[in-house]
């Protein structure tokens, strides 16, 4: 895409080659008919593995969240600042000085801040220059004058910023002796102070440009949503805002005043719905289609298919059996919200400062999500092995998803010592972010990996990444047999280790292996039994008692479920029956590496057709995903087209021959 805002680097994008893009994929893909809140992904600050060195500068920061999704992160929170001095949301922590603000009064000393026209990398305290890269071209113009950053529901004070937030989130900044900037004088003597576009202004302990806003981080997402608009490359995604009033451009480095009144944002173009609409509002999933969803069940989420219906035992259903369902608690699968109603992302607010407690968040009720959605999880801890002594969602002997046992957007903050070095090995998982996700729980960075930022250094985070893939072992899945040998099976199914190095762990296994088979209760994610005689996948089918049938884990949790129900298993009289693995239902028998959820099921992709096994994506919804069945394609097939009519000319990349790297599963 030409002049786009995402542009990550190589590196990164190499942190996701094979086997790592079919892996993600793969556990995608069997996730997608369960409820958006169950699903554990790990959430980072970009405070910490963007600016944690106080640089708040476009380019850089456009390096930076490139390069932190194209390693697959999807949740993010951002801390966003008010600068109302300029009436604008911005990432930088300080205020951007105004002519009017620095000229307002003869009594006003000079600016204390320097501006520059050039860049040193290893100068904190030299400006740089702006990119002129431009706003996406869908960007609404009700939202220019405003822009900002946020946070989440969790304090992110362990970042390594040079003003932390306290811990009680009174204040974004702490409370320095030093009440300005201690770079030299601006050139000029005047005591106005202009903002000037394109350069770097350094603000106590800040290096921040002034296009350096709200606006300009949706304009990068919304070109990454745009550039992943591909059945095998979409992914649902989360902002969560944490709200600040910014510091005095006068004294950066102390605590904001209270806005209050006009201080406040209150045109419609300053507000963060606003902002979040500007450039994302055809991705934008808000409370408002949550409400009207939930309260018609039978024209939403049933509205599909039966190979597409949610599972169930999620959440509650009230007149389940009449011919107006409804349900208080539940939210979309990913297959309804992103591949049928191409929604791909949710903004929620999180922590807002004492500073801006008069901001009228329910102006923004219809956008954006209460910070309640977020369940902060207070009381995990971690063993000297990063284990977890207390907080783990696991519990066998509970197979009920209660309050008590929901993950339901279930988050704790990641241990501040976690040992990444700045060249990790991408197939040796993080202990403490594998067992939080095992755990059902969602994993919260906020500090910077191995003393560095994602512009300058993508692998660590992408290390943070892969340590959340519940799945598959490292390494798997294998290539699959070449399927030209007649009858080759090998390397086409999958099976869960329940032994060895790693128990749970899914790897490729001969079709015609016997081996002993996973069954699941549908109306019960933790209900988990192991069948008492081996069977090849062929027939596993064959081999559940009713009203289980041959399954294949969803989330982490039902992952932990079936390892147990394995362990407890009684077993086997027969010696020459491999007991270390369970077979579940997954494989890639149609198109080798194209894993499917279904003993028949068809790959909803396009087969291999040239040696560097470059895909053209011919199914226009991602619907189609979880559906394996021909017949399902055809229907999204015509969703897709309907979709083109109602949405005003919009651009999908999946469409007219797009092609993408990987191998689809």
């Amino acid at each position: 895409m030409a002049d786009s805002l995402y542009v990550p680097d190589p590196t990164a994008g190499d942190t996701l080659v094979q086997p790592w893009d079919e892996a993600f994929r793969a556990q995608r893909d069997v996730g997608l008919l369960i409820p958006i809140n169950f699903h554990t992904v790990p959430w980072v600050s970009l405070r910490a593995a963007c600016f944690g060195n106080g640089q708040y500068e476009d380019t850089s920061f456009q390096k930076c969240f490139s390069n932190l999704l194209a390693v697959g992160l999807r949740r993010f929170i951002v801390d966003t600042y008010w600068d109302a001095s300029r009436s604008q949301w911005s990432l930088c922590p300080a205020q951007i000085p105004t002519a009017s603000a620095a000229g307002s009064s003869s009594t006003v000393p000079v600016p204390a801040f320097t501006i520059t026209s050039s860049l040193s990398s290893t100068s904190a305290g030299v400006t740089a220059t702006v990119s002129k890269a431009g706003f996406p071209k869908r960007q609404d113009g009700s939202s220019d004058a405003s822009s900002g950053s946020t946070r989440l529901s969790m304090e992110s004070s362990s970042v390594p910023s040079p003003t932390s937030s306290s811990a009680s989130g009174g204040s974004s900044r702490s409370g320095s002796s030093s009440s300005s900037s201690s770079a030299t004088p601006a050139p000029s003597t005047s005591t106005s102070a202009p903002v000037q576009e394109g350069f770097l202004y350094q603000l106590g302990s800040y290096n921040c440009t002034s296009t350096i806003t709200l606006n300009y981080l949706t304009g990068i997402f919304n070109d990454f949503l745009e550039a992943t608009s591909t059945t095998t490359d979409a992914s649902f995604t989360h902002l969560l805002l944490n709200i600040h009033a910014a510091a005095s451009w006068q004294h950066p480095n102390e605590p904001a005043q209270q806005s209050s009144g006009d201080l406040l944002p209150q045109a419609a173009g300053n507000l963060l719905s606003n902002i979040m609409k500007g450039n994302l509002s055809e991705e934008l999933y808000t409370p408002s289609k949550l409400a009207d969803e939930r309260a018609n069940l039978r024209n939403s989420w049933n509205n599909v298919d039966p190979e597409n219906k949610p599972r169930g035992g999620y959440y509650t259903v009230e007149g389940a059996n009449g011919n107006d369902p409804s349900t208080e608690d539940g939210w979309p699968d990913e297959a309804y919200a992103q591949f049928s109603k191409y929604y791909r992302l949710i903004a929620i607010f999180g922590t807002i400062d004492p500073q801006m407690g008069g901001y009228n968040r329910s102006l923004d009720a219809d956008t954006i999500f209460p910070s309640e959605t977020i369940s902060v999880q207070p009381d995990v801890s971690f063993s000297s092995s990063d284990s977890l002594n207390e907080g783990c969602l696991f519990d066998a002997s509970d197979k009920t998803v209660t309050p008590q046992r929901n993950s339901s957007f279930a988050v704790a903050v990641v241990p501040p010592t976690l040992s990444v070095s700045s060249n990790p090995d991408l197939f040796s998982p993080i202990p403490a972010i594998s067992n939080l996700t095992a755990c059902g729980i969602s994993p919260m960075l906020n500090h910077s990996l191995a003393n560095t930022t994602a512009d300058k250094n993508p692998l660590p985070y992408a290390a943070f990444t892969h340590s959340y893939l519940w799945s598959w072992a490292p390494g798997e899945p294998l290539n699959a047999t070449d399927a030209s040998i007649s009858g080759a099976t090998g390397n086409r199914c999958a099976a869960a280790y329940t032994e060895g190095a790693w128990p749970g762990r899914w790897h490729v296994v001969d079709c015609n292996t016997p081996l002993r088979v996973a069954c699941q209760d549908p109306s019960s994610p933790y209900s988990w039994s192991i069948s008492s005689h081996p069977k090849t996948y062929d027939s596993a089918t064959n081999a559940c008692a009713s009203p289980s049938t041959f399954s294949v884990p969803h989330t982490p949790l039902e992952n932990a479920h079936l390892l147990s129900a394995a362990r407890a298993a009684p077993p086997l009289d027969r010696s020459n029956i491999n007991t270390s693995s369970i077979l579940i239902n997954l494989n890639s028998m149609d198109v080798a590496d194209c894993w499917v959820a279904e003993v028949n099921g068809t790959c909803p992709y396009l087969a291999p057709d040239d040696q560097d096994q470059t895909r053209i994506v011919v199914v226009p919804t991602v619907a189609a995903i979880i559906i394996f069945v021909v017949t399902a394609l055809t229907f999204f097939v015509k969703c897709a087209a309907n979709r083109r009519d109602d949405k005003r000319g919009r651009r999908r990349r999946m469409l007219e021959g797009w092609e993408y790297e990987g191998v689809p599963s």
